[in-house]
């Protein structure tokens, strides 16, 4: 788990990555963005690249901590409790385009064990929890489909808008969201519907 002075040096490095790029970016200047010295800093990394992969443990403790205080677990059924996930993950999306752009863009730079890592990460954390919501309701109701497969889908989806929004740049970010939930839902069939119109209220 990313520990509090480790949360500090991703802030701080953050700002000039959004900025800089990632590569540009010096390790004195990640140093004095958090308001540490060099061997502050020394005592939490090696290199430029552990801060690359704090990233991503930055990332998924904002995505679970966000989605947790979602308190998903107040709707009834499987279909509502999928679509209330659905939904949260979007627009966790929608508030953090900027650290979403730069771990699309950056992560092929990671090393090879941290990649293996990032990529556990993703399937023990979203993924899995869209595969295990996605179980739940295909036990009332059939979706008939893989749904190892509609669960890594479903992950990617909800990043359109940081990620391909550029394409639709005259659309509304909630003209956008309807559209891909119409889109998710429409593809999971009308069955799975139930509670939708609550949830995009």
């Amino acid at each position: 788990m990313i520990e509090s002075k480790q949360i500090q040096i991703v802030e701080g490095a953050l700002k000039l990555f959004y900025v800089r790029g990632f590569h540009p970016t010096t390790i004195r200047e990640i140093a004095d963005a958090c308001n540490m010295s060099m061997g502050q800093l020394y005592h939490y990394i090696s290199s430029k690249d552990d801060v690359l992969y704090l990233v991503h443990q930055y990332f998924h403790k904002k995505v679970f901590e966000f989605i947790k205080a979602q308190n998903i677990e107040q709707y009834n059924t499987p279909g509502e409790k999928l679509l209330s996930f659905i939904k949260a993950n979007m627009t966790f999306a929608s508030k953090n385009k900027k650290l979403i752009q730069f771990i699309s863009t950056e992560t092929k730079y990671l090393k090879k064990d941290y990649l293996n890592n990032v990529l556990k990460m993703e399937q023990e954390t979203t993924i899995a929890s869209y595969h295990k919501m996605l179980e739940d309701v295909n036990k009332e109701t059939p979706i008939n489909t893989d749904l190892e497969i509609l669960a890594s889908i479903l992950t990617y989806i909800v990043a359109f808008l940081p990620l391909k929004s550029w394409t639709v740049k005259d659309k509304s970010i909630n003209d956008i969201d309807r559209c891909l939930f119409d889109f998710i839902l429409n593809g999971l069939g009308k069955s799975v519907q139930q509670g939708t119109n609550k949830l995009l209220d």
